[in-house]
Order: structure tokens, then C-alpha cells, then sequence
């Protein structure tokens, strides 16, 4: 189960902005405000949820199953790499094109792929969705 604790930044419907600060394992240091590698990143997580029990700046758990780091993983960065793959394959060995035709076109080729997964992101939200919970 992936769970983060976040604030509820806005509210417009049933649509919820939750707000994340992600820090690294080292940001708890003592000695952090003299290190380099301390970081943190803020985050806005969209959330639908119609029980309309949550206020403005409210304190929240966000979760979501394990499952859906491992689709975004799939459809964000393995499906583009296969099919980069599969171009430069294929352009190579079938069409006979130099390296850098071959590369060229498979940066071509995901254009298209972005283009698909752009028109179907509404969908894929609804797959993809997190919930929230009150933080007791």
C-alpha cells in the first residue's frame, strides 16, 4: 500500500488538490542544513472522493494500492522503451537505416504513443486513483 500524509490545498466539487512534501531519508539529519543532498519536492496529487467530508487545509492520508506505481511504471517508461526499441530493431535490421535514422525514428514513434496515452488520460485516471482518508 503506498500512503502519504498530505494537506488539502483545494476543493472544487467532489475534486480534491492534495498537497505532498516529499523529503529524502536524509532530511531528518541533524546535520542536513550544512549537507548538499537534502531535498525536498512538493507535490499536488488530484483526488476525486464524494462523501464531501474534508475541509480546505485539512490534514489527510492519501493511499493508493502498489499495483498503480507499477502500471504508471508500465505505461510511463517500460511500453515507451519497447517500442523504442522496436523501431530502432526494426529499422536497422528491416529498412536498412543508419544509427542515427534509427534513433531518430524512434523518438518519432512516440509521438504517437504520448499522443494515445494524452487522449486517454481521464480514463487512465480513473484506473490510477488514489484515495483519502481523515488522519486520526
Amino acid at each position: 500500500m503506498i500512503e502519504h500524509e498530505g494537506t488539502i490545498d483545494n476543493i472544487n466539487g467532489n475534486q480534491y488538490t492534495i498537497r505532498i512534501t516529499q523529503t529524502t531519508a536524509c532530511s531528518e539529519c541533524h546535520a542536513k542544513g550544512a549537507c548538499m543532498a537534502a531535498d525536498t519536492k512538493v507535490k499536488m496529487v488530484d483526488v476525486v472522493d464524494t462523501s464531501g467530508q474534508f475541509k480546505l487545509n485539512e490534514r489527510v492520508l492519501l493511499s493508493g494500492k502498489t499495483s498503480i506505481g507499477y502500471k504508471a511504471i508500465l505505461w510511463a517508461f517500460v511500453l515507451p522503451l519497447i517500442l523504442m526499441m522496436s523501431v530502432i530493431f526494426a529499422s536497422i535490421s528491416i529498412w536498412h537505416v543508419g544509427e542515427l535514422q534509427a534513433a531518430l525514428m524512434a523518438l518519432v514513434a512516440l509521438v504517437p504513443y504520448y499522443g494515445f496515452l494524452y487522449l486517454v488520460r481521464r480514463k487512465m485516471g480513473e484506473k490510477l486513483a488514489f484515495s483519502i482518508k481523515k488522519l486520526n
